[in-house]
């Protein structure tokens, strides 16, 4: 059965006519999570709010009577409570605890297969998915750009999300590979052999075993095949 707009506002405005309240009056869970979206600027299509106990005694509210009070400083994110307030012409008629979970959507990419540790990040491996991103510890990644050059810094189950704090750059060096050890001072230049013993990427700074001495030095990353010894 369809209902014109009429239909649906009226039984609201005889509520308001009765209790005093505005024409605006709307139902009070959903002024309290309007407010919460607004207060906290949240994307309404990518939160949704469920109010798990609410201690006001009012089923109706014009949003400009109601004041909410967290009882944190945190952004809201999973359970969260405010202390709510409806003031009607400078005079309090109802003060409560509220109490909600505030859950948070995205599209971001996750593992359609398992992925290993130093596995190579493509994106056949990964497809975009809305989904609840409200625990997670590190930030999404949503950007299948992102993936080029990089490989797991952990293992990944099917259906994990990927963070950033699983991606890293794919190292120039890695433990093991055979590298010129570089000495130059400008006057003379000394090339040793040497075993990589850390992984490391351009510019960083890595131990490497020389084989020629069996001494361990640091030294400066300068491309996959060579690493220096600055003077």
């Amino acid at each position: 059965m369809r209902f014109s707009r009429t239909h649906i506002t009226l039984p609201l405005i005889f509520v308001a006519l009765v209790t005093g309240l505005s024409v605006r009056a709307m139902d009070t869970e959903e002024a309290i999570r309007a407010r919460v979206l607004e207060t906290y600027e949240l994307d309404p299509e990518k939160t949704t709010i469920e109010i798990s106990s609410n201690r006001l005694s009012t089923r109706f509210v014009d949003p400009e009577d109601l004041s909410l009070r967290a009882f944190s400083q945190r952004e809201p994110s999973g359970p969260f409570t405010v202390y709510a307030t409806i003031t009607h012409d400078g005079e309090t008629i109802d003060r409560g605890e509220v109490r909600m979970r505030v859950s948070r959507f995205d599209e971001v990419l996750v593992a359609v297969d398992k992925v290993s540790r130093h596995d190579l990040l493509t994106e056949e491996v990964f497809e975009l998915q809305h989904v609840d991103v409200t625990n997670l510890r590190e930030q999404a990644v949503s950007d299948p750009a992102r993936l080029a050059g990089c490989r797991s810094k952990r293992n990944l189950r099917k259906g994990q999300i990927l963070t950033t704090g699983a991606v890293e750059p794919i190292p120039d060096i890695e433990v093991g590979d055979e590298v010129s050890i570089v000495y130059d001072d400008g006057v003379c230049a000394i090339t040793a052999p040497g075993t990589v013993l850390q992984t490391g990427w351009t510019g960083e700074m890595v131990r490497v075993k020389n084989k020629a001495s069996g001494k361990i030095v640091q030294a400066r990353v300068v491309d996959d095949r060579s690493v220096a010894i600055d003077p």
